[in-house]
């Protein structure tokens, strides 16, 4: 449709609803197509909540039905101290015992407290007496940067990619003697005719370009002229560290410019290189103290496991700690308690660790501490006796004979029985069966639902007239029946059903061949308005069959092979059935029981014709606002006319 229209002036009609009335019948094509689009939605909606549930099933209630393991569960019968024992499929029934002699521990240190005292702490700030030596300077982290110095040098480059190109090389000789401002003198020296000159600020070199000239006209302004780009470059990587120059792996420098009129600043200032030392006494300890500042000497060796840590100068408490975890152990610096905290990684003696360093150092670290002492706990093995015979290990969980047992404290010889796990087993079949009934009791709802012949989703004017909850009522009727009847449903339905009521020929212990199916159980099906769901004779939860003797329960405890074979097979039956309804294939996508590729394409075909439907009204509409927008300037034409020739013989 055209921009704003302005219709009707002078026929007086109300075109826009002229307008609409005639293009009604493309609206209605418009509504139609977007309810089938609205309809496809909701059923796809609909089937994808529907194959939540029965993916849910398939892999929890029936894939556990249908597992051997699931009806060879055994239970710990007896009151057990210091020991959690759990048993296998393959644990042997029957009687047994178990003491905990020892407990399995990890080896801990616990330091002593450091933050108790103060120490001189040491820092480093830029340099700014020039009339320092060099060699009494250091670099931020406390080493002298006398040799670092000697030897470095940079190049200056004067007016780079011009005919008159100088290089000068500035090489950097100093001695023990050498000060910051014999430093500077030596540079300035080299730098001679270059327009280029150097200084010293906080302990980073200055450079200042020098090559513009400045005048000063009448009226006091002052421009610059004559002045030339400079270039300052490290003459190696190493000798950028030292000076605090740029460094990049092209080896390009830092350029300089003039002053100019558009350029105000005409220096550059580097790196601190250059640091003085600053003591800060009766400092307290902190995870940022550096060992050399409590007394550590730089360069002493500390070995975790035989691994070796090498103490310099920027060598803290918290980072000793994280060397010591690279070390593998468990390693920190509490700051609020002031003391470290080591642990072996696992428990067990053969899981223990070493420190190894001096007397001195292990005191400095509070570390020194003796054997027995309450901070130094010694690694310990597990030690249990079962059935007479003596376990040790490493960690405190044992895996013997079928049994697992966990070991948290030491006891007496205790007593316990391995059965089968007949409630547990019986707890497993009876939520089978309800989460059969509530997926089934879903199907059912959804394939006989009533019919809603007559309903159709509702356009936006139609919800205009209506309540949010008449809305409501109305489209959940739709979607409450988008399911009905539906093939797959009742495949799904019938089939399940099927399986469910077959027997299934077992190999009794004496090798003889006996049939049984659920019924044999006491599990069958209720009243036909049910619809095929389950029921356990003697389910105390279940009030309408509760009083019926329990054959479930007896046949666990009497003939688990049975149950297992019986269940088993019909488990597997159905859970093969459905991984293969649920298959990919042309129409649908894997783990999918509906077509839901089907279902896309419908709706994106029911999407297009909307969008194609639209513009039909569209170009429909547009042609009736021309017609009227002709008549109009007829109309407009032929009054003028008139009024014409009324003026004409009325004058």
């Amino acid at each position: 449709m055209a921009g704003v229209r302005v219709t009707g002036l002078v026929s007086g009609l109300d075109t826009e609803s002229l307008v609409k009335q005639l293009s009604d019948a493309y609206q209605i094509k418009v509504d139609d197509a977007k309810k089938k689009q609205t309809k496809a939605e909701w059923k796809k909606e609909a089937w994808a909540a529907l194959n939540t549930k029965l993916l849910n099933f398939y892999k929890g209630a029936l894939s556990t039905f249908k597992s051997v393991g699931t009806y060879n569960s055994k239970s710990i019968v007896g009151s057990l101290s210091g020991v959690k024992i759990t048993a296998g499929s393959k644990a042997v029934n029957g009687n047994h015992k178990v003491q905990v002699k020892s407990t399995a521990g990890a080896q801990m240190w616990t330091g002593h407290k450091l933050n108790d005292k103060t120490y001189t702490a040491t820092s480093y700030a830029g340099a700014t007496d020039t009339s320092q030596k060099l060699s009494e300077l250091y670099d931020q982290n406390g080493y002298s940067i006398q040799n670092a110095l000697n030897g470095s040098s940079f190049k200056v480059t004067v007016g780079p990619g011009s005919p008159d190109e100088k290089d000068v090389e500035v090489k950097i000789n100093v001695d023990e003697n050498t000060t910051v401002d014999d430093l500077l003198k030596d540079i300035n020296n080299q730098l001679k005719d270059t327009g280029l000159t150097a200084g010293f600020e906080n302990g980073a070199l200055t450079f200042t370009n020098n090559t513009a000239t400045g005048l000063t006209n009448d009226t006091g302004e002052k421009t610059y002229t004559g002045g030339t780009e400079i270039i300052v470059t490290a003459g190696s990587e190493t000798s950028a560290k030292a000076l605090g120059l740029s460094w990049n792996q092209d080896g390009k420098g830092s350029i300089i410019d003039p002053l100019s009129e558009k350029v105000t600043n005409n220096s550059m200032k580097a790196s601190t290189f250059a640091y003085e030392k600053k003591e800060t006494a009766d400092a307290s300890v902190t995870g940022s103290s550096k060992l050399v500042d409590l007394g550590i000497k730089e360069g002493t060796s500390i070995k975790v496991n035989g691994t070796e840590i090498v103490v310099d100068r920027t060598t803290t408490l918290n980072s000793l700690a994280a060397s010591m975890e690279k070390a593998g152990i468990n390693a920190s610096y509490d700051a609020q308690q002031g003391r470290f905290y080591l642990s072996a990684k696992s428990t067990g003696t053969a899981n223990g660790f070493t420190v190894d360093t001096d007397a001195d150092t292990l005191k400095a670290l509070g570390l020194d501490l003796a054997d027995g002492e309450s901070g130094k706990i010694a690694a310990s093995d597990a030690t249990i006796v079962y059935n007479g015979v003596e376990y040790t290990q490493s960690n405190n969980s044992f895996n013997i004979n079928g049994l697992t047992f966990e070991v948290s404290a030491v006891g007496e010889e205790q007593s316990f029985s391995v059965e089968a796990d007949v409630q547990g087993i019986y707890d497993k079949v009876k939520n089978f069966v309800k989460e059969y009934n509530s997926l089934i009791e879903e199907m059912n709802t959804l394939y006989n639902a009533d019919s809603s012949r007559g309903y159709e989703p509702l356009t936006s004017e139609e919800k205009d007239a209506m309540t949010e909850e008449d809305i409501k009522n109305w489209e959940d009727k739709i979607k409450g029946s988008l399911l009905r009847r539906d093939s797959t449903i009742s495949s799904l339905l019938s089939t399940m059903r099927t399986m469910l009521s077959k027997s299934v020929e077992v190999t009794n212990a004496d090798g003889t061949k006996s049939r049984f199916a659920l019924s044999s159980f006491g599990i069958v099906t209720g009243n036909w308005s049910e619809r095929g769901q389950l029921h356990i004779n003697g389910n105390e939860e279940d009030p309408e069959y509760s009083g019926y003797d329990d054959l479930l329960m007896a046949a666990i405890s009497a003939n688990p092979d049975a149950v297992a074979q019986t269940f088993s097979s019909i488990g597997n039956e159905i859970y093969t059935y459905m991984q293969k309804a649920m298959k990919s294939s042309d129409t649908s996508s894997a783990m999918t029981f509906y077509d839901d590729k089907t279902m896309d394409g419908d709706i994106k075909d029911y999407k297009d014709e909307v969008k194609a439907m639209q513009q039909k009204l569209a170009d429909e509409e547009e042609k009736y606002y021309k017609q009227f927008s002709a008549m109009e300037t007829a109309m407009a034409k032929l009054q003028s006319q008139q009024t014409y020739l009324a003026q004409l013989f009325g004058g």
